[in-house]
């Protein structure tokens, strides 16, 4: 079950870091972060994270200027704006009414691009079955709860289509939980056996994952053909 006094925890936590500085607490190895350099380094992440994957999501032989993607957590569309060169149409999502608001005006130019202000579990605005390939990075490392990743996991199988791919990070460094308590910066972490436990119990198939012990733990997980 999850707890709402955690979502109103990342909502609030996340706007009062998105008015204070909101590109450094999004990649944080800057604290100055220049706009060109700061949407650089999300069409570097976009290069090295997506485009490999790119046989995976589109089959073979669709375009990805055919499919639809959507992306959870997207701040204030620093990758977003890539993915919208690459992708028809991009649904992006965030928990922070001030990274949205801040995303609207960034991406004002691009019309390929829809943003919705999430609750923080849940997909409630996205259609079912509307959407080609889902995509998360730096964003489930800071939720405190698995209820609300698993929550979002489940929502995503909803409004993938039949097939299709969710790629995403979680924080694999395992620490002892007596000396370090889950908030709304430093989440919760997965071991290779809660990740599968995940995948399964959200309903997807497990394709691979990479990257485990360490914070970028990449996983894969395949919404089944016929659901």
């Amino acid at each position: 079950m999850i707890d709402n006094d955690v979502l109103t925890r990342m909502r609030k936590d996340w706007d009062k870091r998105a008015r204070e500085n909101a590109l450094h607490y999004i990649v944080n190895s800057s604290k100055e972060w220049k706009d060109r350099d700061f949407y650089r380094s999300g069409e570097i992440n976009v290069a090295n994270d997506i485009m490999p994957e790119m046989h995976r999501v589109c089959g073979g032989s669709r375009s990805p200027l055919d499919l639809t993607a959507l992306e959870i957590g997207c701040g204030v569309g620093r990758m977003t704006k890539m993915l919208a060169r690459i992708f028809g149409h991009v649904t992006a999502l965030d928990v922070s009414k001030e990274m949205i608001d801040r995303a609207r005006v960034n991406l004002a130019d691009l019309h390929n691009v829809t943003l919705i202000l999430g609750d923080g579990a849940s997909l409630s605005a996205v259609p079912d079955e509307s959407q080609d390939f889902a995509f998360s990075f730096i964003v489930f490392q800071h939720i405190p709860s698995t209820e609300v990743i698993a929550s979002y996991c489940r929502e995503v199988r909803r409004v993938l289509r039949p097939g299709s791919l969710f790629k995403f990070q979680v924080n694999g460094v395992v620490w002892d939980r007596h000396e370090i308590a889950p908030d709304t910066w430093v989440g919760v972490s997965f071991d290779e056996a809660d990740a599968q436990r995940l995948c399964h119990q959200s309903g997807f198939q497990w394709e691979m994952s990479q990257g485990a012990g360490t914070q970028y733990f990449w996983l894969w997980f395949r919404k089944p053909p016929s659901s």
